[in-house]
């Protein structure tokens, strides 16, 4: 009854917040702290202008992604996948359009990381740039896969994401809705990227920058309901600073070498 008055006792189910928390640790033990790290956002300073179309332009980004991870040395092999429709008739007039098959996969392959994309990603920086950092991710936890739990591994991956800095790529691909029509037809289309709820991603960006002191303007680059669910986020942590203490005791880990 008075929660508009006092604000919500937990942004987040307490299981869900007690697992951010307890993976944020996990990934500020095992990769090191993000203290002064930088939240990337999709300026040229990040990402610089190319007039190459394609796998090439994809290459570009996926060079960038790296750099900003701190991952341009790593060796990874990037491969785009078969052209697929993700269509289904639900009637004379209407279609739906989903997203079946992954944006990307991770896999070792002879000692080697292959990352693989959809080709229709070329066109969606956006979700380009949110896919290749969670493929990326995937790479990243090899240092620390035995303390992760199988069952949220991708969750944990997306978290990684934002450690990353990366978080404002998937936070605003986590779900879209649209609808369309004309006089023959009319359908709608859904696509999610990631694994991770909205109030989840926002709620990431929010320790991200709490942690890291960005001076990023965060808001400026996230659509209007998840430039919200951060804002709430963020003024959750704010009346709630002891959540954050022990992240912030934790030190330096050992630096992690690319195989």
């Amino acid at each position: 009854m008075f929660g508009g008055l006092f604000g919500k006792a937990s942004f987040l189910d307490p299981d869900v917040e007690d697992w951010h928390l307890e993976t944020w640790a996990l990934l500020l033990a095992g990769l090191g702290p993000v203290t002064d790290a930088v939240m990337v956002t999709p300026t040229r300073e990040h990402f610089p202008p190319t007039d190459a179309t394609g796998h090439e332009k994809v290459e570009h980004v996926f060079a960038a992604v790296k750099a900003a991870m701190g991952m341009s040395e790593w060796a990874c092999r990037l491969e785009p996948q078969e052209h697929r429709p993700a269509m289904a008739r639900l009637g004379e007039l209407a279609v739906l359009e989903t997203q079946g098959a992954p944006l990307g996969t991770f896999r070792i392959e002879g000692g080697e990381a292959v990352i693989t994309y959809a080709p229709e990603l070329a066109d969606d920086p956006w979700r380009l740039t949110a896919t290749l950092s969670h493929e990326l991710s995937h790479y990243l936890l090899e240092a620390i896969a035995e303390d992760l739990d199988e069952e949220t591994y991708e969750l944990a991956t997306d978290l990684t994401v934002a450690y990353a800095g990366l978080g404002l790529f998937g936070a605003n691909t986590a779900f879209s809705f649209s609808q369309h029509g004309d006089t023959f037809s009319q359908g709608w289309q859904w696509s999610r990227a990631g694994y991770l709820s909205p109030n989840s991603w926002a709620f990431a960006l929010a320790i991200f920058t709490a942690l890291s002191e960005s001076d990023a303007d965060v808001e400026r680059w996230l659509k209007p309901e998840m430039a919200n669910l951060y804002r709430q986020a963020s003024k959750y942590l704010a009346r709630h600073p002891k959540l954050l203490d022990d992240l912030r005791r934790i030190g330096p880990a050992e630096p992690t070498a690319a195989s």
